[in-house]
């Protein structure tokens, strides 16, 4: 079955580009030809009070690399992880509901926190997810966006092997300045 496909949003961008992403992070394979899925992760660090957002980390990664970083989360996370999310019903529902065309609309769902339902705005961090193909963002994949509290809760689910095996990845790929990595430390890569 072919998924339903839409031009995909802004905020799915790189954060100093108008075009979306162009290649995986990890392997480099073009994305741009729509052979293969590949999902954007993005960490965004807020202050609410001056209304201003930095990208703390932002890529793009083929499904064969995720699927690859998703091997190393030991059983115990992804037990726990899967737990997580099944138990929560007003997720389930919702991301059901998006699956069959019924859900909120895409910019609703991209605007708040996708389990406890807070404002982007009104957080001090959050990440978000979404699910692509070439220049086209795949609509029965719904998008997410995980708060702190959210990211907290799901980090302190994870098994030391698996922390270790995340920070280890944020380290290959991702620099930036000293006094925002230890704000990431620990929280979960959503692949």
């Amino acid at each position: 079955m072919q998924p339903n496909l839409i031009d995909i949003p802004k905020e799915f961008y790189p954060f100093e580009s108008a075009e979306p992403f162009k290649e995986c992070m990890v392997c480099g394979i073009d994305l741009t030809l729509g052979t293969i899925d590949y999902f954007v992760e993005k960490a965004v660090k807020n202050n609410v009070e001056y209304q201003v957002q930095d990208i703390v980390f932002e890529y793009a990664i083929c499904s064969a690399c995720a699927h690859t970083m998703q091997q190393s989360i030991s059983k115990e996370s992804q037990q726990n992880m899967q737990a997580f999310f099944t138990n929560r019903q007003a997720f389930m529902s919702k991301m059901q509901a998006y699956q069959r065309g019924e859900g909120e609309p895409l910019e609703e769902l991209i605007s708040r926190c996708s389990l406890y339902g807070e404002p982007i705005t009104e957080m001090s961090e959050y990440m978000m997810l979404g699910h692509f193909r070439g220049g086209k963002m795949i609509t029965t994949t719904m998008p997410y966006i995980m708060g702190g509290k959210a990211m907290d809760e799901l980090s302190g689910l994870m098994s030391n092997e698996t922390i270790d095996e995340m920070n280890k990845f944020k380290d290959q790929y991702f620099g930036g300045p000293v006094e925002l990595e230890g704000l990431w430390k620990g929280k979960p890569v959503f692949l």
